[in-house]
């Protein structure tokens, strides 16, 4: 019996380490910000459809510039429907067109840029995506932190109920502290499922941006947000350099150009040139006797349209307007940049202040005033009111405090969005 005792006394304990550890494997593995970007890029249809785009244009831009295949021509003329029966010849050649004013190469050139523009798209896709991605995860984390507080609201006020439930079976206060004491109980834990349930759209919004299951996702905090040692003028003049969405109309302009210079040239038609080898038979009658003869003859056919009716004026006209339209684009493009830059750099300024206002003042005296109020309830020197005031400003303040931890974060994202460029150094 003492040796099936202690038997089934090791199975259950081996039984009891399996359990936990499998509970330990089932956890998620916490990820950071950056990995789930990661995640998110590799798993986004656009970004993948805009890389076989442009791999499609680049392909299109080799063969467009490749020169044209020549022309097989084969002729034969015979005079046996006519009465000659013995005129015959035949001829066989090959023509090739030559393409002037380098046409071929600039359209080459054309459809490379508009290979280059294609792949500055899917870059600024990519750009929006992490900024999405990025916003939806501090939302995240801030509802996490908000649940955190929610928590350590519910602790306190369950804390108040056992501190009043005490005193009132001791006699020192009436039924109503410890009615009052299980409404702040009851309005904290309501506060914590509200709380719980905005986690949830947030939390399928990053299951479909990374294809992770809901249940796998577990976001790390992030470190504190460095301030950009850059001022707005180099951050400008970052954002004009890695921008994109204006490095693609960049390349729009250098197609406009392109397409420019090869409408010119479409004025001149190209020249088709052709070498041809010709075979002829043919009968000379003279005073009642006949004679035949045979010849070989090698020959070399140019030609070429004469410009007379179409210069191609209005293609030119057409690309004259789409260069002026792009080169426009590309300044309102550049305004724009400089203004987000700007404009987030002055958010991001803004919410360092008013974070630092909370982490050296307000937080600190915030903590230690809910001590001495929680003290001098328990001693009898003040009211349940005071407690209860002293708690709600406790929660409010912290979620302000989170709310301006989160302002912060996004104004930097928002900022690296603009610039579109890690300013963190490899920290974040």
């Amino acid at each position: 019996m003492t040796r099936s005792t202690l038997l089934r006394g090791t199975v259950c304990t081996l039984l009891l380490s399996a359990f936990s550890c499998m509970h330990a494997l089932a956890e998620p593995v916490p990820r950071s910000i950056n990995e789930i970007i990661s995640l998110a890029l590799k798993q986004n249809a656009e970004l993948s459809a805009l890389e076989k785009e442009a791999a499609a244009k680049q392909s299109l831009a080799i063969q467009v510039g490749t020169t044209s295949n020549p022309t097989l021509e084969f002729q034969g003329i015979t005079g046996g429907l006519t009465g000659s029966p013995e005129e015959r010849s035949v001829s066989i050649g090959v023509n090739q067109e030559l393409s002037l004013n380098g046409k071929l190469r600039m359209r080459r050139e054309a459809l490379q840029y508009e290979a280059e523009v294609v792949q500055r798209q899917r870059d600024n896709a990519a750009r929006l995506l992490k900024d999405e991605v990025g916003t939806v995860a501090l939302e995240f984390l801030l509802v996490s932190k908000r649940k955190e507080l929610a928590a350590d609201l519910v602790k306190l006020n369950r804390d108040l109920v056992t501190i009043t439930g005490e005193r009132f079976k001791a006699g020192d206060i009436p039924e109503l502290e410890l009615n009052l004491a299980r409404v702040e109980l009851a309005r904290a834990e309501s506060r914590m499922l509200e709380v719980e349930r905005e986690r949830g759209p947030l939390r399928i919004k990053i299951a479909s941006l990374t294809a992770l299951d809901e249940n796998d996702i577990n976001l790390s905090d992030m470190s504190s947000v460095p301030v950009p040692a850059s001022n707005s003028r180099d951050l400008v003049k970052q954002a004009l350099i890695f921008r994109p969405d204006l490095q693609a109309l960049v390349r729009d302009y250098d197609k406009a150009e392109t397409e420019t210079r090869l409408a010119d040239a479409e004025a001149l038609p190209n020249l088709t040139a052709g070498f041809f080898v010709q075979w002829q038979r043919g009968s000379t009658e003279v005073g009642g006797m006949s004679s035949t003869s045979s010849d070989t003859q090698l020959g070399l056919r140019v030609s070429m349209p004469i410009p007379v009716f179409d210069r191609n004026r209005g293609g030119r006209a057409a690309s004259q307007s789409r260069l002026a339209a792009a080169g426009s684009r590309r300044l309102a493009l550049e305004r724009t940049i400089t203004a987000e830059v700007e404009s987030s750099l002055s958010r991001l300024s803004s919410a360092e202040r008013i974070a630092g206002v909370f982490e050296q003042g307000i937080i600190p005296q915030l903590n230690e005033n809910l001590k001495l109020t929680q003290e001098a309830y328990r001693l009898g020197e003040v009211g349940i009111l005071s407690v209860i005031d002293e708690q709600k400003k406790f929660f409010e303040i912290n979620d302000s405090y989170l709310s301006a931890q989160h302002n912060r974060r996004m104004a930097f994202i928002k900022l690296e969005s603009a610039v579109s460029k890690d300013l963190t150094g490899g920290a974040k």
